[in-house]
């Protein structure tokens, strides 16, 4: 399956299909850890892939999940970290992996 943006060609998204259903595992959350070199300890949640996008198309891409049908997991929520804000939502496949669509800015 490809997952295309239908505005640009330039971001694809590969997916390959496991042989069996046995080896569908979605990754559990993250343990903690104080070594990060800012004051985040890691994400609060389990995610198994990271799409990193544009600050400014993180709505629009949120809301044309939704259109599409895809099922919005964690609704979107804001955070910050070591000088950067960033902005995060969850997509769960039909598999129940976790796709984050984020972005990240330096703070003002």
């Amino acid at each position: 399956m490809t997952i295309g943006d239908t505005r640009s060609a330039t971001r694809f998204v590969f997916l390959q299909q496991a042989v069996s259903g046995e080896d569908v595992k979605p990754n559990a959350v993250s343990a903690k850890r104080h070594s990060y070199p800012t004051e985040w300890d890691g994400p609060d949640y389990a995610w198994d892939t990271y799409i990193h996008i544009g600050w400014d198309e993180f709505d629009e891409y949120v809301e044309e999940v939704r259109d599409r049908g895809g099922i919005i997991g964690i609704e979107p929520f804001t955070g910050e970290h070591g000088g950067w804000e960033f902005k995060n939502a969850h997509i769960h496949d039909p598999d129940h992996y976790n796709i984050v669509l984020g972005a990240m800015r330096r703070k003002a």
